[in-house]
């Protein structure tokens, strides 16, 4: 069951035809995912042919040649090959003014309580940059197009390598490894080395200090980082020299990275002299993180695809007299052991009333006969979310309000999903205002009345859906006015949520749904990432009634 294959381009089934309809048990085995790779595909004759190349011209033949390695990469392996983060940063330099510094600090790690340390989850800047995961590190990239090779210097700031630390937390890469250990040989041959040069993470503080003290190359030279320019931060003893659950809580910031902290002490405070340069680094950054490469979509699909069926496994488990928390159990277990890393956020298993709570993660309550249950769950898999979000009968049944209710919203959803392609020409903003209308309509002819703006806003308070790559919020910064372009990746999530009140006709109180899918924006159809997690009516109840389920 659930079982993919391609088709031929020619086949008269296309995938659109299938993922905006969704779902159903005789056709699942069908489904047409369309599979993108990167074409770049200039003569190479062409490039040989150049004779005493200038500076620009060899970087843009490192460029083009960066792009072919690439996509010839992208399409062996579902993660993240180490030469797209140096395309990543060539690209991020090439948005930088001259004689920039761009700073992007990473994460420390964070405590419940002493001694007791949470999993270790990088800030996703880094990541997407550098693809190094480890807690209290840095990055610097100085872009000088006459000084450096490739245009721009990367240096790293890392955690060093100690013998007696890592007899309690395994070993760290360390100050010699960072440069060459993650570097693909192509990368190297090409000048775009994983890392120019790296320090130890204590270093930090005096290269900022210099950094904002010394005079930038250009007037129009900028300081980009997220980092606050007050508070300063004393960077623990403790964070490098001793094992991690002997170290004190700190912030998620790795200490050694807030902007001030070398100035601590001074007598009068000094105001550093490039202090009125620094601005923020996500505005900048978010241009390329909104939109998805082709490696990118992969381990996006990836992630979807063991998600929906973890899901699945949740919905077969399900039963009057299961607890909430057993379902999430069974979704976490099941995405773990298809490869996940973790859960990319605490679940909603929300049965019967619970579900009108929108994040409701007490998860605690016990599923009732006759009761709705809405899961709200996605893993994640090679630093990328996946944010699935599925209502099915406890029983396995539907009953005919539900029915009405779920018909109705899933309606709404397909509607929106149809939208999602760069010919559409719409917004996030835009796929609220259809969801509302068609979603308006649905139930006033389901509640017998015409419904005001005010019931609605009761109904169905969220917004349709949101952007979504290494974090399942990815990225914040980024209206949802803007127009929908291909590759990038967004949810899909009408609801519907009636409250106990005799507003609303009886026979629909106290039921709460949500159907939730990851799209990729196609330029004329989009892609559902999450297409394993059946959502047609008649799925969920096969799948719920044990009639069909994963084959892994």
């Amino acid at each position: 069951m659930f079982r993919l294959q391609k088709l031929s381009p020619l086949s008269p089934l296309t995938w659109k035809s299938i993922a905006v309809r969704g779902i159903h048990a005789t056709s699942a085995r069908r489904i047409f995912i369309s599979s993108r790779t990167c074409q770049s595909k200039q003569s190479q004759s062409q490039e040989t042919q150049l004779r005493n190349p200038s500076k620009q011209q060899l970087l843009q033949f490192q460029k083009r040649q960066l792009y072919r390695i690439a996509s010839e990469t992208i399409e062996e392996k579902e993660e993240i090959p180490a030469i797209e983060f140096a395309l990543r940063r060539a690209q991020f330099a090439a948005l930088l003014p001259e004689g920039s510094v761009a700073i992007v600090a990473g994460f420390t790690l964070r405590y419940a309580t002493g001694g007791i340390f949470h999993e270790f989850h990088q800030n996703t800047d880094l990541l997407y940059l550098t693809g190094f995961n480890e807690p209290d590190a840095a990055m610097l990239l100085e872009k000088d197009t006459a000084k450096f090779d490739g245009g721009h210097r990367f240096t790293m700031f890392v955690r060093p390598k100690n013998p007696s630390t890592e007899i309690w937390d395994g070993p760290c890469v360390g100050v010699e490894d960072a440069i060459k250990e993650y570097g693909a040989d192509e990368v190297r041959q090409l000048k775009f080395k994983y890392c120019d040069q790296a320090f130890t993470i204590t270093k930090l503080p005096h290269r900022l200090s210099q950094i904002l003290d010394t005079q930038l190359a250009q007037t129009n030279s900028k300081i980009l980082t997220d980092l606050p320019k007050s508070h300063p931060l004393v960077p623990s003893p403790h964070a490098t020299s001793s094992h991690a659950a002997s170290a004190p809580a700190v912030p998620a910031w790795t200490p050694y990275a807030t902007l001030l902290t070398y100035l601590e002490g001074s007598t009068p405070p000094q105001r550093p002299t490039n202090l009125y340069k620094v601005s923020p680094l996500a505005p900048v950054l978010a241009q390329l993180r909104l939109v998805k490469s082709d490696a990118e979509i992969r381990v996006l699909r990836r992630a979807g695809k063991i998600s929906g069926r973890a899901i699945v496994d949740a919905m077969a488990a399900t039963k009057p007299g299961v607890s909430e928390k057993y379902l999430h159990a069974v979704v976490e277990f099941s995405a773990k052991r298809r490869g996940a890393d973790w859960l990319a956020y605490v679940p909603v298993v929300a049965s019967g009333l619970n579900a009108l709570t929108l994040h409701y993660v007490v998860n605690r309550g016990v599923l009732r006969d006759g009761d709705l249950v809405l899961m709200d769950a996605g893993c994640e898999y090679g630093n990328y979310a996946s944010d699935i979000t599925r209502t099915w009968p406890a029983n396995g049944k539907f009953t005919l309000a539900q029915q009405q209710l779920y018909s109705a919203v899933l309606k709404t959803q397909k509607a929106c999903i149809d939208k999602c392609t760069e010919l559409s020409n719409v917004s996030l903003d835009d796929l609220q205002n259809i969801a509302f209308e068609v979603l308006k309509a649905e139930c006033s002819k389901l509640f017998g009345r015409r419904l005001s703006y005010n019931d609605m806003n009761k109904l169905y308070p969220h917004h349709v859906g949101h952007w979504m790559g290494m974090d399942v919020h990815d990225v914040q910064s980024v209206s949802r006015t803007i127009k929908l372009k291909k590759n990038m990746v967004v949810t899909i999530e009408p609801g519907i949520y009636v409250p106990n009140s005799d507003v609303f006709p009886e026979q629909y109180r106290g039921i709460g749904i949500r159907i939730e899918d990851d799209i990729v924006i196609g330029h004329d159809n989009p892609t559902i990432l999450s297409v394993e997690a059946p959502k047609e009516i008649v799925d969920i109840e096969a799948v719920c009634q044990g009639l069909v389920g994963t084959r892994d």
